[in-house]
């Protein structure tokens, strides 16, 4: 066997959240090259559409688009009910949807509200482990599910004032660890810890005056297709031994705090 064949996903099918302009478009456009079927979801139709379309129109691409919010059970389950109407049981979890957080300019800390908290748990953490039980019967039934969350750096080192969105991802992490060792053998659990990351690049409007860059070893933001190669490695059987880890494509923020 050619060693790449091992990244490869042909007949995967990969329910993805959160697919927006950055990470998850390029990782839903990715997994579709290597031969999965893609179930892209955000609340956004629109841009779901145009990610679909894009992806169909490739030979062999095999995509759709399913407006979802997160943080709704009910959507969820519309979410696995179209996938597997669509291309069969669901093999890959990639969850990317993300949410809660609050700036100094919201009014600082205290712009946790009770909602904020609500949000930031339900979509963050609470999605993770719904789609989790959603898919549980396929993934047990096949023996090779995968469940891959996206995590921050807030959920490992304090980013005031969003309080709410780092207490939910560290929730997540212990959540990636629990899952792994209750799904095993027949599903692998881990997450892709992602720093400061834009589309392009390119320092955000809101990210401005924060100094994220600054806080890494690397000193710059990071582009959404900078982390294709770990997402790959996640759901591939390239990582067949893999499971309850992070991998972190951060910069070194976290891996490098003095």
């Amino acid at each position: 066997m050619n060693v790449l064949d091992r990244f490869r996903l042909d007949g995967r099918n990969v329910i993805l959240t959160g697919v927006g302009p950055g990470l998850g478009e390029h990782v839903a456009k990715a997994y579709a090259e290597l031969g999965a079927n893609v179930v892209i979801s955000a609340r956004s139709q629109d841009r779901l559409v145009r990610i679909a379309e894009e992806i169909n129109g490739r030979d062999g691409g095999r995509a759709l688009a399913v407006a979802a919010d997160a943080g709704e059970r009910a959507d969820l389950e519309n979410l696995v009910a179209r996938a597997r109407e669509a291309f069969g049981p669901v093999h890959v979890v990639f969850n990317n949807a993300a949410a809660g957080v609050v700036y100094a300019a919201d009014g600082g800390l205290w712009a946790n509200t009770d909602e904020v908290w609500k949000t930031a748990m339900d979509v963050n953490v609470m999605a993770t482990w719904r789609l989790a039980e959603l898919t549980a019967t396929d993934m047990e039934a096949h023996g090779n599910g995968i469940i891959i969350s996206v995590q921050s750096c807030g959920g490992f080192t304090p980013i005031p004032p969003a309080v709410a969105y780092g207490v939910s991802k560290a929730a997540l992490a212990f959540l990636t660890r629990s899952l792994a060792k209750a799904l095993a053998p027949h599903t692998r659990v881990n997450a892709l810890c992602v720093g400061s990351m834009s589309p392009d690049g390119q320092e955000a409007e809101i990210h401005k005056g924060l100094g994220l860059a600054e806080r890494n070893a690397i000193k710059r933001f990071g582009a959404a297709d900078e982390a294709v190669g770990a997402a790959i490695l996640l759901a591939s059987n390239a990582s067949s031994y893999t499971t309850g880890s992070t991998i972190f494509v951060e910069g070194g923020r976290v891996g490098t705090i003095a």
